[in-house]
């Protein structure tokens, strides 16, 4: 399932950006809380594009825009 356009989310609270979808994945880098980022797609962890960046975040940390 891909999203032509992807959506918009906003972290709620500091998170960990790993490089895959399980915790055990490398740590990227972290967003900080009312972060706008690019939302990919979403099922227990999100895709997501922030600063240029691909990775994943759980998706209890993201409100997203829908």
């Amino acid at each position: 399932q891909t999203v032509s356009a992807a959506a918009t989310g906003r972290i709620l609270r500091a998170v960990t950006m790993r490089a895959g979808p399980k915790q055990k994945a490398a740590a990227l880098l972290t967003v900080p809380a009312k972060t706008s980022v690019q939302v990919v797609s979403c099922k227990k962890w999100c895709q997501i594009v922030y600063n240029g960046k691909r990775g994943w975040i759980y998706k209890s940390y993201i409100k997203s825009g829908s």
